[in-house]
């Protein structure tokens, strides 16, 4: 079994005068398959030179970019995906808007026919838990089940929110979930990003391996 890979998603607020220093940490921790630029910016040109900062970055060491909601911007700053918000009608619309343009995801909700419908649309991944809800330290049970459920039967790639406390890529690691999005667990964790990437990297392969 291929190890799950990490899906880095950006801090809610970021400084870029310190930010660009943790990323480069981050991305010299270990293998890294995509990072979401998902932001509080208070306006347009701010999450513009947000993304035109980090992405190259990102994109120098072969790491997928997204940029969370904005296509305009996703597509002045280069990046490689579009996280699409929204429900299923609007989910719809952006892939016949964008799938020329993007790599596309969006959030399958916790229902399997809702989920199955969003699957259907032309999405490149679905993202089972809430990009928006407060942080918990583990999964909520609901999502874990549906990522779990959904990547055992379908060819669209799962990603999964996980929670702030790192050990939970070991539970995500030891089933077939291709993606671990990762955020409070990386830019929080009390050794540095670096060292959480590798301490993330390590528990998701020494997971993929114990279920030989």
């Amino acid at each position: 079994m291929e190890p799950c890979q990490i899906y880095l998603v950006t801090p809610r607020h970021i400084d870029l005068e310190s930010f660009p220093a943790q990323l480069a940490a981050a991305i010299d921790g270990g293998n890294i398959a995509a990072l979401l630029i998902d932001c509080d910016a208070e306006h347009d040109t701010e999450l513009q030179l947000i993304a035109q900062t980090i992405a190259p970055m990102a994109q120098k060491k072969d790491i997928a970019v997204v940029l969370r909601g904005d296509s305009r911007i996703a597509g002045r700053t280069k990046c490689d995906g579009l996280h699409l918000n929204g429900d299923l009608p609007e989910i719809a619309s952006g892939v016949e808007d964008y799938s020329d343009r993007f790599m596309l995801g969006a959030e399958g909700g916790n229902k399997r026919h809702s989920a199955m419908e969003i699957g259907e649309s032309g999405i490149d991944y679905i993202m089972f838990g809430r990009l928006d809800a407060p942080t918990t330290p583990i999964i909520h049970d609901k999502s874990f089940e549906m990522a779990d459920w959904w990547s055992g039967l379908f060819e669209v790639p799962t990603v999964i929110i996980s929670g702030s406390d790192l050990s939970e890529c070991s539970r995500v690691g030891a089933t077939n979930i291709e993606f671990i999005a990762l955020r409070e667990a990386i830019w929080d964790h009390e050794e540095g990003p670096k060292t959480a990437v590798q301490k993330a990297c390590a528990l998701l392969h020494q997971a993929a391996h114990s279920t030989r």
